[in-house]
């Protein structure tokens, strides 16, 4: 036995599903007190259970009821159920008798006879056609054909529509507008055409080489030669080696050392290979140059040399002067600045809209310089290590555009409209001619459009012929090219009289092209 228990949620739908798909041949509903108070899905009606039951005699179901309210079992009983007093009842009922006691179909009232004395109902009289007069029907006839003609003339009327493209003349200008940045404002000032700016800035640092443009000179090798001695003496004189020679001309004498001993006969004369003691050229001299022998040896002795002294040299070598440090500064000032421009544009540092002018770059602080050499040394290329802390101002795009545009629109041409602008960014000004930080340039270009009243062109070609509307818009209307007019349907040739079956479009031109 299935046991069917009904829910205060439950009607004879869902119980009638439940029955649908009932496992068992042999099902017992149960209906609580609580699932009978509602009136829409209380069990208070016969048809309740008359669907019910058509279901179970559909299926060949056994089934009963055990309804704890009282008031509602006779409505069971009615509709052909057994019932049950429990559960338990039921169940005991089954395990005695083995299955529930049979379906018996409700009681129909017998339908009633008739009477003796009822009368048989009397039959229609058929309807008497009654010949119209001549008056009425060529008035009915009249009334219709205004109806149609009515119709038809509202068909003509709603029927038709038109498309008319129109384009009309455009025109392109320019203006180069000055756009001073200010740090210190937070809104744009279109009167005065300044705009706001946020500071960025980070520490770059590049390194430079410069070939170095100062001219020096570097010494090798000593000068060398033969000086002539002459003995004072009436006795041999021994020069020793080492002996200092030198010249008397000029403010600072060139002294010379003998290499080798050399005796001289009395009153005689004898010649000795002499060096240079410094290294250069100014040891090399002309003949008769050295006149003077310095220690005790020159109070026996005389000297001269004959002959030139010669055999030492000098190069010319490139050696740093201020000049290229400088150059070699703003050379990496430059490097410096190029890339600072090009990391300060990150997303790091810049916003989504805006822009780092290249002009607005300043060196706020040097925090490294270190050259590779000093002024006056030998080198041919001067190297420098430069770090600057760069700042900028980054501006937003809107802002540009909104004072561009604006200073645009005052040039609009009369009885024209504006319709599109690009934008160019300039330089920077060289001098002050703004009232902010600095000020630069933007070339802005504008692309106007003819005005044209929409209702003045549904005015001047309601209801007439296509070619006739096109001549007429081309004649009174400012445009670049005639206009295309489309009606629905082909054979219609006229523009509807209806001004809303008549649509107007204002394409403007590219203004590329």
């Amino acid at each position: 036995m299935e046991v069917i228990r009904i829910t205060p949620a439950d009607d004879r739908h869902s119980v009638r599903a439940m029955l649908t798909h009932a496992a068992e041949q042999c099902v017992l509903l149960v209906l609580p007190w609580e699932a009978t108070p509602s009136l829409k899905k209380g069990w208070s009606h016969p048809l309740d259970y008359e669907l019910l039951f058509r279901t179970a005699q559909e299926r060949e179901l056994e089934v009963a009821w055990v309804v704890d309210d009282p008031g509602r079992r006779p409505l069971v009983r009615k509709a052909g159920f057994p019932i049950f007093s429990s559960e338990a009842a039921a169940q005991a009922h089954v395990a005695q008798k083995g299955a529930f006691p049979p379906l018996r179909a409700p009681h129909k009232p017998v339908r009633p006879k008739r009477p003796l004395w009822a009368e048989d109902p009397q039959k229609p009289n058929p309807p008497v056609f009654r010949r119209q007069p001549v008056w009425l029907i060529a008035l009915e006839l009249i009334v219709v054909g205004a109806v149609l003609l009515t119709l038809f003339s509202a068909a003509l009327l709603s029927w038709p529509s038109a498309r008319i493209v129109l384009v009309p003349q455009g025109l392109t200008y320019s203006r180069v507008v000055a756009i001073s940045v200010d740090p210190e404002l937070t809104e744009v000032d279109l009167q005065r055409s300044i705009i706001p700016s946020r500071r960025i800035g980070d520490e770059f640092e590049s390194y430079v080489e410069v070939g170095t443009s100062g001219r020096g000179f570097t010494f090798s090798g000593r000068a060398r030669g033969q000086v002539l001695f002459t003995n004072l003496l009436g006795q041999d004189y021994r020069v020793p080696a080492g002996t200092v020679v030198r010249t008397t001309a000029g403010s600072y004498p060139v002294r010379y050392a003998t290499t080798q001993e050399v005796i001289l006969p009395a009153f005689g004369q004898g010649m000795a290979p002499v060096e240079a003691l410094d290294e250069g050229t100014r040891g090399n001299i002309d003949p008769y140059q050295i006149n003077l022998v310095e220690g005790v040896v020159g109070f026996a002795v005389r000297v001269t040399n004959p002959d030139p002294i010669s055999g030492a040299e000098s190069t010319a070598v490139a050696t740093v002067i201020e000049a290229d440090r400088e150059r070699a500064w703003n050379l990496a000032a430059q490097k410096v600045m190029a890339e600072a421009y090009n990391g300060l544009q990150d997303s790091a540092y810049l916003e989504p809209g805006e822009f780092l002018p290249n002009q607005a770059l300043v060196i706020q602080a040097t925090p490294k310089q270190a050259y590779t050499h000093l002024v006056g040394e030998q080198t041919p290329v001067l190297g420098l290590a430069l770090r600057l802390l760069i700042t900028g101002q980054a501006i937003h795009v809107s802002n540009v555009q909104a004072v561009a545009y604006r200073q645009l629109a005052t040039q609009l041409p009369e009885g024209y409209e504006l319709l599109d602008a690009r934008f160019e960014y300039g330089e920077a000004a060289e001098e002050d001619v703004g009232p902010g930080l600095f000020t630069f340039y933007v070339t802005t270009h504008g692309y106007a459009a003819a005005t044209i009243d929409t209702a003045n062109v549904t005015e001047l070609v309601l209801g007439k012929p296509k070619e006739d509307a096109a001549a007429l818009l081309m004649e009174s209307l400012p445009l670049a090219r005639p206009p295309e007019i489309t009606v629905t349907p082909e054979w219609f040739p006229n523009i509807p009289f209806l001004p809303i079956r008549t649509q107007i479009e204002v394409v403007p031109l590219d203004w590329q092209g």
